[in-house]
């Protein structure tokens, strides 16, 4: 089994929005293109649900409630209230079947030859448990795919883009309030980010589960820092930064569901007593290779919460604010 990705997909454009560009005008490029990324990739996903599709129909569906959450606080809030709740309905079968093929991507991992190989055979109960798993999660998900739900809200985010009467602070030219990215965006990035230097803790010691919530303030910041990456400057590399703790966070959570229910089945099978060991040793392997991660989460912690990237958010952040009018 191949590597599970992270990051942007290959061959998809992350949709940017420059400074100067007016808020209403991003909102409905912005939206309606990460719609139809959407559309395409739940096609992919139809004609082959491999991880790799499913993947990217999974950052997919991310990216665009991460801008329907930026550009729609001024739609209908029934109306977008739907169309979230049937997104993170997807979204959560995306999640169900990621996670399988992030499980069974580590079972392989730890048949390979190495210093700790473990038999394939001994291990070969639980990953045929988790392969039919697989297959269920992958089943559910074509079925919520092929709902008309599903369509109909995508279809229906590229209206909250738009609402009919949008208030004056979204742009008002006739009353010389022009909304624009500079003007909106500064606030939600300081937002993001506080949240994520909220976290005052110690990577080496503090829990899982609370690195696991830090993991999702830093993936929120990512997000918004990619929905206005063109107006920023050095936007690319404040991301790689966000990016970098966000896989290391990630990548520590992953081994923790691997140990957590390697366990569960190791308690609850039917299995020879070398299945049971064979899992429990696999269990123990990812219970290690989660604290190994430990390090590399606290360094990308302290990079993020460092002199240097502030001063670098700060300055991206008021450079946006500079907006050439014509003489």
């Amino acid at each position: 089994m191949s590597q599970v990705r992270r990051g942007v997909p290959d061959g998809e454009a992350t949709v940017r929005s420059s400074g100067d560009r007016p808020w209403r005008d991003a909102a409905v490029a912005t939206i309606g293109e990460l719609a139809a990324t959407v559309q395409k990739r739940a096609k992919h996903v139809q004609h082959l649900a491999d991880e790799d599709a499913v993947h990217d129909l999974r950052t997919a569906t991310r990216r665009l409630r991460t801008a329907i959450e930026i550009y729609g606080a001024d739609a209908d809030k029934g109306e977008r209230k739907g169309i979230e709740k049937e997104l993170r309905r997807v979204a959560k079968h995306l999640g169900a079947v990621r996670d399988l093929d992030v499980l069974l991507d580590a079972l392989a991992t730890a048949s390979q030859p190495g210093a700790e190989r473990l038999d394939a055979d001994d291990l070969e109960p639980l990953r045929k448990a988790w392969e039919h798993q697989r297959q269920s999660g992958a089943d559910d998900l074509l079925s919520e795919l092929d709902r008309d739900r599903f369509k109909e809200a995508v279809d229906g985010a590229e209206r909250l883009a738009a609402p009919a009467h949008p208030p004056t602070d979204a742009g008002d030219s006739t009353r010389g309030n022009v909304g624009r990215i500079a003007h909106r965006a500064p606030g939600l990035i300081w937002d993001a980010a506080g949240k994520v230097f909220a976290y005052e803790l110690d990577p080496m010691t503090a829990d899982p589960a609370v690195i696991h919530e830090m993991r999702i303030a830093a993936k929120k910041l990512r997000y918004t820092l990619e929905a206005f990456e063109e107006a920023l400057e050095p936007g690319r590399s404040l991301i790689a930064t966000v990016t970098a703790l966000q896989d290391a966070g990630g990548e520590m959570h992953d081994a923790i569901v691997a140990r957590d229910r390697a366990r569960t089945f190791a308690d609850e099978e039917d299995l020879h007593d070398r299945q049971r060991d064979a899992v429990k040793a696999f269990a123990e392997l990812q219970g290690r290779r989660a604290e190994d991660c430990r390090s590399t989460v606290a360094a990308g912690f302290e990079r993020i919460r460092g002199r240097r990237f502030r001063d670098a958010l700060g300055r991206a952040v008021a450079g946006m604010g500079h907006i050439e009018t014509a003489a």
